[in-house]
């Protein structure tokens, strides 16, 4: 069974609506909706979509890792229908044998057309052509910058300071790119959040965003979860640090120390 119809069937189960279950979960009602119906193609990224999914899944009953790796096979289903549909050139209409062994006979009628087809064959097979050549060329020139050899070809002949001048280049590059990885692998981080007693007020501060994005709630009851996105790091304040627990992406909830009011912060300090 699909994991949009598991979810559906687990909350008609339940006997609540959709505006419910978005107020108990804190997700938009048109997320749920999109996800019980089978469209995750709801412009979010994958890890914010698996979040969401095994936070409503938790919600209604479900095994949420059993949820998430339904939706790990629906979303690779998806992908490989659209590469198929994106693959087709000419009319979008269905065409059967009879349609293709007209195109294919020699008539007045066909001529313009099948010269048009030809044409965008031609225009085709040259980007295609050209797109190899510079691949190959990037390729190649990847090569010569990162081979030790290339790089002792390139400057056996250049004096001393353009030899080090390349060397600190390559280096401060192969720097910037592993900061940017770095960086875009911490941007997608989810916090989960859960509620084991009342708490009067909870401020949670996204310290990776400038300037910083922060999410406040009030009146907390025991039972209360919230799915959150952020980025790099956080900073959480609660009016009873022993009510609350937190886990990052699909990491173990963990317990905060402490009692009362006061703060803390991932990754600590």
């Amino acid at each position: 069974m699909a994991i949009g119809q598991k979810l559906e069937d687990a909350r008609n189960r339940k006997g609540i609506s959709i505006r419910e279950a978005s107020e108990s979960t804190k997700i938009r009602g048109d997320f749920l909706t999109s996800f019980e119906s089978g469209n995750f193609d709801i412009n979010l990224p994958e890890v914010y979509l698996r979040g969401f999914i095994r936070v409503y899944a938790r919600f209604l009953g479900i095994d949420p890792d059993s949820a998430v790796s339904d939706l790990n096979l629906e979303i690779g289903t998806g992908k490989s229908k659209s590469k198929k549909t994106i693959g087709k050139i000419g009319n979008s209409e269905p065409s059967d044998s009879s349609s293709e062994m007209v195109v294919a006979e020699p008539s007045r009628n066909v001529g313009p057309s099948y010269s048009k087809v030809n044409h965008s064959n031609r225009y085709i097979l040259l980007s295609a052509i050209i797109g190899s050549c510079t691949i190959l060329l990037v390729i190649f020139l990847i090569w010569i910058f990162s081979s030790p050899e290339g790089n002792q070809n390139i400057s056996s002949n250049l004096p001393d300071e353009k030899k080090l001048s390349i060397r600190e280049t390559v280096s401060e590059n192969s720097n910037e790119s592993s900061k940017a990885n770095s960086v875009e692998v911490a941007d997608n981080s989810m916090l989960r959040l859960a509620a084991v007693g009342e708490i009067e007020r909870l401020i949670i501060s996204d310290e990776g965003k400038s300037p910083k994005v922060f999410h406040e709630f009030k009146n907390l009851s025991r039972g209360w979860e919230q799915t959150i996105p952020f980025t790099q790091r956080f900073r959480c304040y609660s009016s009873a640090l022993q009510h609350i627990r937190f886990a990052v992406d699909d990491g173990i909830e963990k317990q905060v120390s402490g009692e009362g009011a006061g703060n803390f912060s991932w990754p600590g300090k």
